[in-house]
């Protein structure tokens, strides 16, 4: 019995993108450039944490006690920030240490007296945590002069002192919003780079007539989504792996504050990378198909670059102030949200809600983009000679075109 054979004419839409979409991978992630490019741009990344990072802000001061137990000095268990006590041998020993910028404070005590030693250029943190020790140890001597219950009286202090609330979303600062806005910067050159090689990958098939060949079996928006699809899941893999560079260096190395949410932003960075390439990488498509030469690639692509800058500068303005009412808005924004949400999550002032409520329109608002793409791609990219405009190939208009 004979069997039907699927010609290459008669393949299903799956397959015919899967074979594009694979094409690209291959073509680009197996590159020499992809991986070199990849460790390259992981290094420089890693170099910029470790050089500007800072887990905490400045190292704790240090003071060190002499003629009393460090007990009688530090209160509280240990935390980010706290002064860091150390005993001293001796009056002589305690002087030394915070000439010699062993430390930046002592205190010596003698029997009821106490003496603060500090440097001209002690650190105000380090001037003001020794001065207020100092304090605490002479009321305690006084008390006890007095015959005062030191402990019935901590517990009325305890219980008299206010509690602290938190108000208003929280903002990252320091180290935490300088990584935050290198995520959003990875994520712009990311869709700045890869946008143009979909361009680029275009007009390199019009120009040698490769695309003529390839669409006598497939469809225009087959090839234009293959295409996309490919080349996204090349940038995806890179992304990716910026992305798990940074995870392990804040997880390993600490190199930025414990409440920098480095797994959950880099997550959301990749997620919304995502939807951010398939908002732009369609127009890119469409904009390489408007021209038949290399050359002309920069000026055909040059309204969708600023279409891209856009939204990464409403961003930079919007990590001066995340609470601000317009970022608030703006947020749900295509194509502003791809960019503001990672900001906002760094910041744990976005969660699952709000970022399924902006990714939903971002996805509404790329797949109509990719519907007008098609049109452009598919009105243009058997045409040779000049360049078309966009108006022509959106209408549908005939131009004379010089062969």
């Amino acid at each position: 019995m004979s069997q039907a054979v699927k010609t290459p004419g008669t393949a299903s839409a799956r397959t015919a993108v899967w074979l594009v979409t694979c094409r690209e991978i291959a073509a680009r992630v197996g590159t020499r450039s992809f991986v070199v490019g990849t460790l390259v741009n992981i290094g420089v990344i890693l170099g910029l944490l470790f050089a500007f990072g800072s887990p905490d802000g400045e190292d704790p001061p240090v003071i060190v006690v002499a003629g009393a137990p460090v007990a009688a000095f530090a209160t509280g268990a240990p935390s980010s920030g706290a002064p860091r006590w150390e005993n001293a041998s001796d009056a002589a020993d305690a002087r030394r240490k915070v000439t010699d910028k062993d430390a930046d404070a002592a205190l010596v005590t003698d029997g009821d007296h106490t003496q603060l030693v500090l440097r001209h250029n002690t650190p105000s943190a380090a001037r003001d945590a020794a001065a207020a020790a100092a304090e605490r140890w002479a009321t305690s001597r006084a008390l006890q002069r007095q015959n005062v219950d030191e402990g019935r009286m901590r517990g009325l202090v305890a219980e008299a002192l206010p509690a602290a609330e938190l108000v208003g979303d929280p903002v990252p600062g320091g180290a935490g919003l300088g990584a935050a806005l290198g995520v959003v910067t990875i994520l712009f050159f990311q869709l700045f780079g890869y946008g143009m090689t979909v361009a680029q990958g275009v007009v390199e098939e019009k120009s040698t007539r490769v695309v003529e060949v390839l669409l006598a079996t497939l469809t225009p928006f087959r090839l234009m989504t293959g295409k996309v699809l490919g080349i996204g899941a090349a940038a995806l893999l890179q992304t990716a792996l910026f992305g798990a560079s940074v995870i392990v260096a804040v997880r390993f190395g600490h190199v930025l504050p414990a409440t920098f949410p480095a797994t959950v932003t880099m997550a959301a960075a990749v997620a919304w990378f995502v939807l951010g390439f398939a908002f732009f990488a369609f127009l890119f498509a469409a904009a390489g198909s408007l021209v038949s030469r290399a050359e002309e690639v920069s000026g055909a692509v040059m309204p969708v670059l600023m279409a891209t800058m856009v939204p990464y500068g409403v961003a930079v303005a919007a990590a001066m102030d995340l609470t601000a009412p317009w970022v608030g808005v703006v947020q749900y924004v295509p194509p502003f949200s791809m960019l503001i949400m990672p900001l906002q999550v760094s910041a744990h002032a976005a969660g699952w809600t709000e970022n399924l409520a902006a990714a939903a329109l971002m996805a509404v608002a790329a797949a109509g983009l990719a519907v007008g793409a098609a049109r452009v791609y598919e009105r243009s990219i058997l045409r040779m000679g000049s360049a078309i405009r966009w108006r022509v190939a959106l209408r549908g208009h005939r131009e004379p075109v010089a062969d």
